[in-house]
């Protein structure tokens, strides 16, 4: 079924396709934020100012039988000030048969934050003092996608399929006529497929599933490259409560003296105190497992663990077109070194347009 499946994204990625738009819609959308930092970490103590912000142009309309489309580009300014692209899309809509999209930059399928919980952001990835290593979405690369259509199957069953032909090209504004880089062999592959699958099986219960894996070239000989996660998130009055487990298995061509499993259980709870006031509280633990070298006489190696233990509280008031947010995170053992302490706090304002 795998093979089949990649053979028929090979087939329609090789096409070439494009229409004008008779009649559509174009809107542009954005936010603009800003914030205020204090940091107290092993690293530094330091203090600073951000401000950041996105647009989106959008536009979609009919190509003919009912069929849709939908584009989208975003652009961000970049470290120098200079406004880049850094997401695209390209939609076509089957209506019964499902949706086919061209993505650079942009069509996670990760499921790994899918637990959701926030008031501001989900967990520590809104503005933890580390980055949890949770392996592999195809939103890293140009990829295509099949979604089977909404209310296809029982209890709000959608199914996603993406395929990256070539782990070189990496996204970031891919010309129309772009052929790709040279595709060379290394230990992660050079093909890239991702799966996921989410369900609604009763009112206010979310729950779904990822797995990616790279193969294709000289995958690793110790260890091939896999990552995947699942969740689960419930809403019941002005509560939600929600739960993620990710599992990332790196590619390895020596296992000795290196980290083969990264191991990250979430959770947390949010609760909206009225309609503009809500309060969340997380904790995320992320575990290395990693091969020691082998000792002079041993049998084999030792298996050493580090737990990284991430908590975060956040507070988001809502006024208007503004949010005002206040985000805490407290990490012990942070960036998987054992004994490192970091601590951020953020305030911050968000405008949305």
């Amino acid at each position: 079924m795998k093979n089949i499946t990649k053979t028929l994204l090979v087939l329609v990625s090789s096409l070439s396709i494009s229409f004008a738009a008779v009649a559509g819609e174009v809107a542009l959308t954005g936010s603009a934020k800003a914030s205020y930092s204090l940091n107290g970490t092993d690293d530094s103590m330091g203090k600073g100012i951000g401000i950041s912000n996105e647009l989106k142009v959008a536009a979609s309309g009919d190509w003919g039988d009912g069929y849709t489309w939908n584009y989208h580009l975003d652009l961000d300014p970049g470290a120098s000030g200079a406004m880049v692209q850094d997401d695209a899309a390209l939609v076509l809509g089957f209506g019964d048969m499902g949706t086919v999209g061209f993505f650079d930059g942009e069509g996670s399928l990760h499921s790994n934050l899918a637990w959701g919980i926030g008031a501001l952001g989900t967990g520590s990835d809104y503005a933890g003092t580390m980055t949890i290593s949770y392996g592999n979405d195809i939103d890293a690369e140009a990829n295509i996608q099949y979604h089977t259509p909404a209310d296809l199957l029982p209890f709000g069953i959608t199914a996603k399929v993406g395929y990256v032909p070539n782990v070189s090209d990496a996204a970031g504004g891919n010309d129309f006529k772009s052929k790709g880089t040279i595709n060379p062999h290394q230990a992660g592959g050079n093909q890239y497929v991702q799966y996921r699958v989410d369900a609604t099986p009763i009112d206010g219960l979310k729950i779904g599933a990822d797995y990616s894996t790279e193969d294709g070239g000289e995958t690793g000989t110790a260890q091939s490259e896999e990552s995947g996660a699942y969740y689960a998130q419930y809403a019941f009055g002005n509560f939600k409560v929600g739960y993620g487990k990710s599992l990332y298995a790196p590619s390895l061509s020596d296992k000795q003296t290196a980290i083969i499993l990264y191991d990250t259980t979430s959770y947390g709870l949010e609760f909206a105190v009225n309609d503009a006031l809500s309060v969340s509280v997380t904790n995320e633990k992320s575990d290395t497992t990693k091969n020691n070298a082998i000792a002079s006489g041993a049998s084999g190696s030792v298996k050493t663990k580090v737990e990284a233990d991430i908590d975060t509280y956040q507070v988001a008031y809502v006024i208007g077109g503004a949010t005002l947010g206040v985000a805490i995170t407290e990490t012990a053992n942070a960036d998987y070194v054992s004994g490192k302490e970091e601590k951020v706090t953020v305030f911050s304002l968000a405008m949305e347009f």
